[in-house]
């Protein structure tokens, strides 16, 4: 009967195996690793909103080097919207803020016509007027640009077609607004570029 000797195997075969599987195990570990959790708008978010769990959805995801730009659930807390923020959307770190600032408020208003269909929450417009002149009719550029922080379009049967639209403008734009409105001026708003 003949013996069968094994071979020992070598030194470098053992090292490179073990190698193999610290780097497998280290793989399989950080694949396994929790994923961060975003704050996404669960509706339509206009500035001025406080963000709390109600207005939002929190999911898991890898964004990878643009992670540091969207607000977790640790950031919460921070602050106040400063811009509009769409439903469905990552919510942007510098969509934070201190709210309104010291010279601007928000006004609600009715176009005449509907607005173009590049205008949405966020985009800036400009607010232009149409008077009555001796000669006919004259345009004027009451506001040179403004944001839309929410357009709304009415619900049901009676609704309207024409939209309101809520715009940040400075306290003396809304001066200058209000007197149009209020002379009963046709208003309209144009998108900015």
């Amino acid at each position: 009967m003949a013996k069968r000797l094994r071979a020992r195997p070598s030194n470098a075969v053992i090292l490179m195996v073990g190698s193999l599987l610290i780097l497998i195990l280290l793989a399989v570990s950080g694949l396994n690793r929790p994923l961060p959790s975003y704050l996404i708008a669960a509706s339509n978010l206009a500035p001025g909103s406080k963000l709390t769990l109600e207005s939002l959805r929190v999911e898991q995801l890898d964004l990878g080097t643009v992670a540091e730009n969207y607000l977790t659930t640790v950031d919460l807390e921070r602050g106040e919207l400063v811009i509009p923020v769409s439903e469905g959307e990552l919510i942007p770190k510098r969509a934070l803020g201190r709210g309104l600032g010291r010279n601007q408020t928000s006004i609600r208003l009715t176009p005449e016509l509907r607005p173009a269909s590049q205008i949405i929450a966020g985009s800036t417009v400009s607010i232009w007027q149409v008077v009555e002149v001796d000669q006919g009719y004259e345009s004027q550029l009451l506001v040179p640009t403004a944001l839309v922080s929410e357009l709304e379009y009415g619900d049901g049967l009676f609704a309207g077609e024409l939209p309101e639209v809520e715009l940040l403008i400075s306290n003396d734009q809304a001066l200058v607004v209000m007197q149009a409105v209020t002379s009963e001026s046709e208003i309209f708003i144009l998108p900015r570029p």
